[in-house]
Parts: structure tokens; C-alpha cells; sequence
């Protein structure tokens, strides 16, 4: 297999990109059009709750304070009991507005949300990898595919968004492009034994043309 297969394998995995950046894009007019909303609405009650809630938390937390300001004025062998009042802190004040945290991250996203994370995450892989990803394979550009290697591990919004895509493993494909970079007669076996974890088809097609042919 050599290089024009591996960019063979490339332009799909663009050009799919490309179409799912088209449809997302064709689907979020017609969304507008239909007046769907951009993201759901908190009913007032939850957002009474809210304010009670914070409105309870800084009244309490100022009694603690206050406790704790008494207690060390207090002469010494005359304690005030904190830990109790810590507890009801916590049980009355804290866990409910942890709770509350927690369900509005878990809050049901909008068609148009969906739609819109679809294609941010295709632009993303497309622009930061596949791109110039293939420009380095035409240029066998050895020294950007390290770089991408180090992207894929330390740029968490990329490693996300491949993950995300289904495009693979960022570790095993970081893997795979720092060992074709390195690459050198009598690492065969490791780049067998690579192709075996590599899901990635044009990553495969990058690493078969070191050892078929």
C-alpha cells in the first residue's frame, strides 16, 4: 500500500466529514425555520428554588461564621458545639444546591444543540487533524505528523472531539504517528502489533505501507 492509498483513505474520511458539515448545517436552517428553540427554558419554579436556596445558604453560612466568632471570644473551657451545626450545613444547605448543580448539567439538549455540537465537532477534527494530516502525507512530512501526535495527546478539545466522532483511540492514534515518524528497518513487529489496536482506516493505511509491499 503506498501513498496514494493512504490519501485515498484520507479524502473519505474528509469528504464524510464534509457532508455531515453540510447536513448539520442544512438541518439547523430548517430548524430556524420551524422556530425550534435554541436551547430549553428553566421554569420559574426551579428558578424560585434556586434563589431560596442560595438565600439559605448565605443566611446559614453567616450563623456559622458568626458561632465561630463567638465561640473564640468566649473565655477558654466554654466551647460552643460547631461540628453539629457544620452537619446541618452541609445536609441542609450543601447537598441540595450539589444536587441542583448536577441535574441542570444533565438537562436535555435541543434538536438545534445536538445539531450544532455535531458539526462543531466535524469542524473540529476536520481542521485540526484530517487537514493537515493529509498535507503531511503528501509532503511525507515527518516532523508534522510528531506534531499531531502531541496534539491528539495534549490538546484535550481535539482528543474530545475525535473521540466523539468515532474517528478513534487519540492515544492509539498518536501512537501510530509518532511510531511511522520514527519509523526505521527492524520495527516491524511494532508496527504489526500497532495495526492490530489502530481502528483509525487511514492510520492503517499509513502504517501497512511501512510493512506490505
Amino acid at each position: 500500500m503506498g501513498r496514494e492509498e493512504v490519501l485515498a483513505e484520507l479524502d473519505k474520511r474528509i469528504k464524510r466529514l464534509e457532508a455531515e458539515v453540510e447536513l448539520a448545517e442544512e438541518r439547523l436552517r430548517y430548524l430556524e425555520d420551524i422556530g425550534a428553540p435554541a436551547r430549553y427554558t428553566t421554569p420559574r419554579g426551579d428558578a424560585g428554588s434556586v434563589y431560596y436556596l442560595l438565600l439559605t445558604a448565605v443566611w446559614v453560612l453567616l450563623g456559622f461564621i458568626a458561632l465561630m466568632a463567638v465561640g473564640h471570644r468566649l473565655p477558654s473551657g466554654f466551647n460552643i458545639p460547631l461540628l453539629p451545626y457544620a452537619i446541618v450545613v452541609l445536609v441542609v444547605v450543601v447537598l441540595p444546591l450539589a444536587y441542583y448543580y448536577l441535574s441542570r448539567r444533565e438537562e436535555p439538549k435541543t434538536p438545534m444543540e445536538e445539531v450544532e455540537e455535531r458539526e462543531r465537532l466535524a469542524k473540529l477534527v476536520l481542521s485540526l487533524f484530517y487537514r493537515p494530516l493529509r498535507e503531511a502525507v503528501e509532503k511525507d512530512d515527518r516532523k508534522k505528523m510528531e506534531s499531531l501526535a502531541e496534539d491528539l495527546l495534549n490538546n484535550p478539545i481535539l482528543a474530545d472531539a475525535i473521540e466523539r466522532t468515532n474517528e478513534g483511540d487519540p492515544r492509539v492514534m498518536a501512537y501510530a504517528l509518532y511510531l511511522y515518524a520514527a519509523y526505521r528497518p527492524g520495527l516491524e513487529d511494532e508496527v504489526r502489533e500497532t495495526l492490530r489496536a489502530v481502528g483509525n482506516k487511514p492510520l492503517r493505511a499509513l502504517l501497512s505501507s511501512l510493512v506490505e509491499g
